[in-house]
């Protein structure tokens, strides 16, 4: 079904343009909506299940499949989009896209699925991983405010995909040390995992385009502006596939995928997004106002993730307490405009 479901989607992005310009382009963006939100989560599900058979097979932690591969293609629609944007002279899109994937990742993402699941968090996310993104989220915030207009140079970009080389190497010592204390599932199908990790990649990239484009398409006709879409409408959009994977994994149990690709997302989104986009389009510039706010939730909810992360447990309470941050996020920028 999930390959039937793709070469659709694929369909409907070639003649996208054509369908929305119809009479009943609404209905169409409606009905693309749901297929895309479909495909994310049967895209999900087998991303989920075929990563963590490839963990077992090669002997690695879930954990580290979830910083890596994982994150890795969860943030293939923030980089599609990001580059697309910075590529175009769209700078400020680039940077609220990124900004806002992150705020939705930990207080929209992990609140849901805290509030849906109980959510354990591995030692090393609560004393490497998380502190390692917090120092990469204020590198990014004394970035962007050096300036009286936030923005972020080429030069920049290089620094940040500096960081991006600690990460991986961070990433190739931990999957060095897990294959010398884990077993090796020697009984696993390599063909098969991979296989659905393929599908599960396609899906939640398809299903995010489909997703964001038919969702600004719709936005587009209520008369909403291009910042409002990057912050919300665009920055939700691109973080469903870390939505939907995250809760499919905590409900499978597999709570070192559901964390760390959350985590590791929001560290490739900085560093390696951004990165990227500022050299594509030599200089990123935010043209709102205000925007020490959203730098305040950006950090915030780096910090209240760490605070809340210190009994290695989420659960209800801590959920709702990022949902009602996320709400009051939302409420300050559709009311900034």
């Amino acid at each position: 079904m999930i390959w039937i479901s793709t070469a659709i989607g694929i369909t409907f992005l070639i003649f996208e343009e054509k369908l929305m310009g119809g009479s009943f382009g609404l209905a169409i963006a409606t009905s693309g909506l749901f297929f895309g939100i479909y495909l994310l989560v049967k895209g999900a599900d087998y991303l989920v299940e075929g990563a963590v058979s490839i963990a077992r097979r090669a002997g690695v932690s879930n954990l580290f499949i979830g910083l890596s591969l994982v994150a890795f293609g969860t943030s293939a629609p923030e980089l599609a989009v990001s580059l697309t944007a910075s590529a175009k002279g769209y700078g400020g899109v680039s940077i609220s896209n990124v900004v806002g994937s992150n705020v939705a990742n930990i207080l929209l993402c992990l609140g849901l699925t805290a509030l849906l699941t109980k959510v354990f968090v591995d030692e090393s996310t609560f004393k490497i991983e998380i502190p390692f993104l917090l120092i990469v989220s204020v590198s990014f915030v004394a970035m962007l405010l050096r300036y009286s207009v936030p923005s972020v140079d080429w030069n920049d970009g290089i620094v940040l995909l500096g960081f991006f080389v600690i990460f991986l190497y961070y990433l190739y010592k931990m999957a060095k040390s897990d294959m010398e204390t884990i077993e090796k599932d020697l009984n696993i199908n390599t063909w098969k995992a991979v296989t659905m990790v393929i599908l599960g990649f396609t899906g939640v990239t398809i299903g995010g385009e489909i997703t964001v484009n038919t969702v600004v398409d719709i936005a587009e006709k209520l008369g909403l502006s291009r910042s409002l879409f990057a912050l919300t409408v665009v920055a939700v959009g691109t973080s469903l596939p870390e939505m939907l994977t995250s809760i499919t994994a905590a409900k499978k149990g597999h709570h070192g995928v559901s964390v760390g690709n959350i985590v590791g997302s929001n560290i490739m989104n900085i560093l390696l997004i951004i990165g990227l986009s500022s050299i594509v389009g030599k200089k990123l510039t935010v043209d709102v106002e205000m925007y020490y706010v959203d730098m305040s939730f950006l950090l915030g909810s780096v910090i209240l993730l760490w605070m809340m992360s210190y009994k290695r447990r989420l659960g209800k309470w801590q959920g709702s307490i990022f949902l009602t941050l996320y709400a009051s996020f939302i409420f300050f920028i559709i009311e900034r405009g």
